[in-house]
């Protein structure tokens, strides 16, 4: 049965000029004139049949079709894009494994250490994506393995733990010598910087100091852990966070741990990968690659 479909170098000319908001800097992308981009544009919405640009003086300005359009073409243009470089990298006797994980683990721990997957499996290469912890089922999209932190279900998703994760209150020296900091007591005077998705980080932190009069939910949020650890090096105020994100931080004397204080996380972090990839080459050697790294003293 034939597609119906326009034709792809409409949908590229659309995709560009909705993202840039305008057909001279999407000619430029694509290599095209200006007039060039509004012809395709044109061909696009008799195609369609409405509008999905409104003219306003010298600007172009997404139509509400035009919106949700946008959002599904640029989506399988994506699709279309990371099937094509597969198929280029394996021609060349190379196979590509999908990964997806959380932002801040993904930046302090898993990249810093794949390295050592490539020089032990040169034959892989490696396409790495990223979640802000929104759930996702990996069976359903084009990812391989992902790095996931909570509890260990999965639909259709095989399961290994890799490790568990230790809060730790870090913040600068100078934050320290600011506040007069010398007790766990002393957190009745400070800023707690706070996780958006991880609000139960300073409950735990402060019921294990056994001090329930703080408001452990006080303080400026911040999305990622990334941002409360500068955060913390700007002087913001101290953050309880993973301790595996600022071991390089502590060592250094950027940050400190002002007293002694770690608290076992509520979940853990896993990998994850769909039962029906179980046997492919490239998941089983990262899976024996990460469980084999996960493992190793810190």
């Amino acid at each position: 049965m034939k597609r119906i479909l326009p034709s792809l170098a409409s949908l590229a000319a659309f995709e560009a000029a909705a993202r840039r908001a305008s057909f001279t800097r999407a000619g430029e992308e694509l290599g095209l004139t200006q007039s060039a981009v509004s012809r395709h544009i044109a061909q696009l919405e008799a195609y369609v049949g409405v509008a999905l640009f409104e003219r306003i003086r010298r600007r172009v300005v997404l139509t509400e079709s035009g919106i949700a359009y946008a959002s599904k073409i640029r989506a399988a243009l994506d699709g279309a894009e990371a099937a094509t470089l597969d198929v280029l990298a394996s021609q060349k006797g190379r196979q590509v494994l999908h990964i997806s994980s959380l932002v801040t683990f993904a930046s302090h721990w898993l990249i810093p250490r794949l390295g050592s997957f490539a020089r032990q499996y040169p034959e892989i290469t490696f396409q790495v994506s990223s979640y802000h912890h929104r759930l996702f089922e990996a069976v359903a999209t084009n990812i391989d393995v992902a790095i996931h932190y909570g509890e260990p279900s999965w639909p259709d998703g095989l399961v290994d733990r890799l490790m568990d994760e230790q809060i730790v209150p870090v913040c600068s020296p100078a934050y320290v010598t600011a506040t007069g900091m010398k007790a766990p007591s002393d957190l009745r005077n400070t800023t707690l910087l706070q996780q958006t998705t991880r609000p139960d980080a300073w409950t735990d932190v402060l019921a294990a100091l056994k001090l329930d009069d703080i408001n452990a939910l006080r303080g400026p949020r911040f999305e990622l852990y990334s941002m409360i650890i500068e955060a913390a090096l700007a002087n913001l105020g101290i953050g309880a966070v993973p301790r595996f994100l600022v071991e390089d931080h502590l060592a250094s004397g950027r940050l400190v741990r002002p007293f002694d204080c770690s608290v076992r996380s509520r979940y853990t972090y896993y990998l994850v990968y769909p039962e029906a990839k179980r046997q492919l080459p490239e998941i089983q050697a990262f899976r024996r690659w990460i469980l084999s790294e996960a493992r190793r003293p810190r």
